[in-house]
C-alpha cells in the first residue's frame, strides 16, 4: 500500500499540476493519478422528447403489427433479417432526400419535377411543396415512383410558376412507420 503523503512522485506531481489533477487509491491499493474532469459551468437542462424504453416500447409495437407486412416479408427473404426486427429498425432510421432535380421544369403546367428519395425498407410516399418568395403556396402535390424499387419519384405540374425569381421548391419524404425528412432547394 502506498501512503499518497509520503509519496515524493505523487506529492511532487500534485504540486507541479495542482488543481488539474486528481488522486485516488484503489481497493486493491495502488494509488492512481489522472486529470480532473473538465465540466461545462453553463450547461442547461434539456428536455428529452421521448426516453428510451418508451420509444422502445412503441418500436415494439410497431413491429409485431408491421411484421407482417409485404415490405418487411421481402426484405426478410433478401436479407434473412426477420421481418419484425427489420421493422424495429425502421422505425428507427427516417428516410432522406437526396436530390431535387429541376432542369426539365421551366415553370409550365405538365412538367416534371424529379425527386431522389432512400430509406433502409423502402420509402411510402413523396410529397412536393413550392412556394414563392414570400412563403405562399403556389402548388403541392404527391409525387409518383419512377418504377418499382427506384429512388426517383415523378411529381408532374398543374399550374404555372414565374422563375424569376426562383420560387421554393420543398420535397417531404416519408416511411413505413410515419419518419419524414424534407429537403428545401431555392
Amino acid at each position: 500500500m502506498a501512503n499518497i503523503y509520503r509519496n515524493i512522485f505523487i506529492h511532487g506531481l500534485t504540486d507541479i499540476l495542482g488543481d488539474r489533477s486528481v488522486y485516488c487509491k484503489t481497493r486493491s491499493g495502488k494509488t492512481i493519478l489522472a486529470g480532473k474532469a473538465l465540466f461545462d459551468d453553463n450547461w442547461k437542462y434539456m428536455e428529452i422528447q421521448k426516453s428510451h424504453p418508451e420509444a422502445i416500447r412503441e418500436a415494439i409495437t410497431y413491429a409485431d403489427f408491421a411484421k407482417t407486412q409485404e415490405a418487411y416479408l421481402n426484405r426478410e427473404l433478401v436479407t434473412g433479417v426477420s421481418a419484425y426486427y427489420t421493422a424495429i429498425i425502421d422505425w428507427f432510421s427516417a428516410p432522406k432526400v437526396l436530390e431535387i432535380n429541376v432542369d426539365a421544369w421551366t415553370g409550365r403546367p405538365g412538367q416534371r419535377i424529379r425527386v431522389k428519395a432512400r430509406d433502409n425498407v423502402g420509402v411510402a410516399g413523396v410529397s412536393l411543396v413550392i412556394r414563392d418568395q414570400k412563403g405562399n403556396v403556389l402548388e403541392t402535390g404527391e409525387a409518383v415512383q419512377a418504377g418499382a424499387g427506384s429512388p426517383w419519384w415523378i411529381y408532374t405540374t398543374r399550374d404555372c410558376a414565374n422563375l424569376e425569381p426562383f420560387p421554393c421548391v420543398e420535397a417531404i419524404a416519408w416511411d413505413l412507420p410515419g419518419n419524414c425528412d424534407s429537403f428545401t432547394i431555392s
